[in-house]
């Protein structure tokens, strides 16, 4: 896909954009990855029904890692920042009434725009979010980050490699994005979910949820993501969880992902439509 950019707010954001169907998809990918974790699942959305956005947050891809006064500093890559250069994206867009799915960190970061953007979705999708409730930190982390990160290799995580159809070209791609990271992307991105104070507000969405995740996920447990699902309203929750899948469904497990996003988005935009005739 051709690659475009959107003036974000104060920054440009690089996205791709796939098909030309009327029911639109907006997905946010996580922590340290890119647009690129998003491949697989793209292959299985179908073109005539989905118009899909694939944002890459600052600091990925080729969005923004500077403002005119400098580099981006820790703080600026937080989900509260991720969460405002998203509004400002879909906005300069002109996107309203779609179907918003975020993956990992990227959940964090659409569970904080739905939290104050609601009336411009239709429906929300948190696929393996990072816990809404935040996690503690153990003593030296920073340090131990800053050192490994001196070595040349990224932080550890489950993408999903593993799968049998995951091809080299993937990896690496997905790899080289992650090794373009900047420092503070790392740091800030960490301490941010570590202070996440979300899952008390999931209550507050009323826009139909979908919580999706594998049961095999041990980076943020399905412990976490069955306490976000039932955290939310019950009228408008929904769940599903992959057996034998981790932290990366949408990357094992592409084709299950792309029917049930899939699906879920249909169902919502039936309901929106609903809605709007009762008005």
């Amino acid at each position: 896909m051709e690659s475009r950019f959107v003036q974000a707010g104060p920054v440009q954001l690089e996205y791709f954009e796939q098909g030309h169907g009327p029911d639109t998809l907006v997905l946010v990918h996580g922590y340290t990855s890119s647009a690129a974790i998003w491949r697989y699942t793209l292959e299985f959305l179908s073109e005539e029904r989905f118009r899909v956005i694939v944002l890459n947050n600052r600091g990925a891809g080729n969005s923004d890692r500077a403002s005119a006064s400098g580099p981006f500093k820790e703080e600026d890559y937080s989900v509260e920042t991720f969460a405002g250069d998203l509004f400002n994206a879909t906005e300069a867009l002109g996107l309203d009434g779609f179907t918003l799915v975020g993956h990992s960190m990227g959940g964090a970061t659409v569970a904080q725009y739905s939290l104050e953007h609601q009336d411009r979705i239709k429906g929300l999708v948190l696929m393996n979010p990072a816990p809404l409730i935040g996690r503690s930190l153990k003593d030296g982390w920073e340090e131990e980050l800053r050192e490994s990160l001196k070595g040349g290799g990224p932080p550890a995580g489950d993408m999903g490699f593993n799968a049998p159809h995951v091809t080299e070209d993937f990896k690496q791609a997905v790899m080289a994005d992650i090794a373009r990271n900047p420092v503070e992307r790392f740091i800030g991105g960490r301490r941010s979910m570590a202070g996440l104070r979300l899952r008390d507000r999931l209550h507050e969405i009323k826009v139909p949820t979908l919580v999706m995740g594998g049961d095999r996920d041990t980076t943020v447990g399905v412990d976490n993501i069955l306490a976000e699902y039932q955290a939310l309203p019950e009228a408008n929750r929904h769940l599903h969880i992959y057996h034998g899948s981790g932290h990366s469904p949408n990357v094992d497990v592409a084709c299950w992902v792309s029917n049930v996003v899939g699906s879920f988005s249909e169902m919502a935009w039936k309901l929106d439509l609903q809605a709007q005739s009762r008005r």
